[in-house]
């Protein structure tokens, strides 16, 4: 979901880029996508948004990391946006959290 708003506030969403990347871990395959579409507000304006999101699949899901701003706001702050994006990673099998790796905390 965009949003936690509920159906019909959002309009003419496009897909305007897609890019596919490969992860880090284990060949993850990603594709990084530039989005725009229009929020209809609560007040009845339409505010016009663009955005990055990154977007997997691992196993039976399919994984989303959506950001977004207004489009005045969307130049400055693209490169933000894209780093955010691109850092998105999904590890189904988990972390490698052994205990060799964790330090125990030391209680006196």
């Amino acid at each position: 979901a965009i949003s936690q708003k509920g159906d019909s506030i959002y309009q003419d969403f496009k897909i305007t880029k897609v890019e596919p990347v490969k992860g880090d871990y284990n060949n993850q395959q990603y594709v990084i996508c530039d989005f725009k579409y229009t929020l209809l507000t609560g007040a009845g304006f339409e505010v016009d948004r663009q955005g990055v999101a990154s977007v997997t699949s691992e196993g039976n899901a399919v994984e989303v990391l959506w950001t977004a701003s207004t489009r005045q706001r969307y130049k400055k702050l693209e490169e933000g946006l894209r780093s955010i994006a691109g850092s998105f990673r999904v590890y189904s099998d988990g972390l490698n959290l052994s205990s060799e790796r964790i330090a125990e905390p030391e209680y006196d």
